[in-house]
């Protein structure tokens, strides 16, 4: 792996280290939504990871392969292709690695195809930070650069900081929206099985088993069963 020398191409460490401390900071944030956490990630390895230019997130939920976040349409483009092809960091070693470098894309040899594609288009060379792997769901971080051998020590560095804050940011967002999710539809549910309660001078066990035989008679979750007699209900 080579890498560029002269030290005006790589950040001043106490640089990074106040860039990626603002980071963390800016991420602690509990109330931050997924799409806002994703927005920061992006906006912050573009300062933080030296030679970066663009980048992309991308996510793989049983089996489910989708680009979350991207800086532009280019680098959402190349992320998606490598889903598409089967070539690429992201589509065939991110999961067993924590960064793939890629120098430069003109003498690539590991995905001949995807690294042609992506040199036509200016792109010269990237890297992938793995965020998260659990089984069959994966994230990972793809910085992308108009230069080859744009990504020294330094930069890698500091993208791998860069990903360990930002995987535990981003977990901890999906889980706050689950649970905000989940407390919606324990809302909603209630207010249905009181409405259903008062209609027919039943108890609250009977009211929700009555709510649970429509969902299944319906074949619709139990929330949308509620939201729709609470609606209906509605002036």
């Amino acid at each position: 792996m080579s890498y560029a020398a002269g030290d005006d191409q790589s950040p001043r460490p106490a640089g990074v280290s106040a860039l990626l401390a603002e980071f963390a900071r800016t991420l602690r944030d509990s109330s931050r939504s997924t799409p806002a956490t994703l927005e920061e990630i992006l906006r912050s390895s573009i300062r933080l990871v030296e030679g970066a230019d663009s980048g992309c997130i991308t996510t793989l939920d049983k089996g489910v392969r989708t680009v979350v976040a991207a800086t532009d349409e280019l680098a959402e483009e190349l992320c998606r292709r490598q889903y598409e092809s089967g070539e690429g960091p992201i589509a065939t070693e991110v999961r067993h690695f924590q960064v793939v470098v890629a120098d430069d894309l003109g003498v690539e040899s590991r995905w001949p195809s995807f690294a042609a594609g992506a040199v036509d288009q200016g792109i010269r060379s990237l890297v992938a930070f793995q965020l998260y792997s659990n089984g069959d769901d994966v994230g990972a971080l793809v910085l992308y650069s108009n230069r080859a051998n744009a990504f020294g020590p330094d930069a890698i560095a500091a993208g791998e900081a860069l990903a360990a804050h930002a995987a535990v940011a981003l977990l901890g967002a999906r889980d706050n929206e689950q649970f905000r999710i989940g407390l919606a539809s324990r809302d909603i549910i209630g207010q249905a099985k009181g409405m259903v309660m008062e209609r027919y001078k039943i108890d609250a066990t009977q009211a929700f088993e009555l709510l649970a035989k429509l969902s299944q008679q319906q074949n619709l979750p139990l929330r949308r069963v509620a939201q729709e007699l609470v609606d209906a209900e509605r002036p």
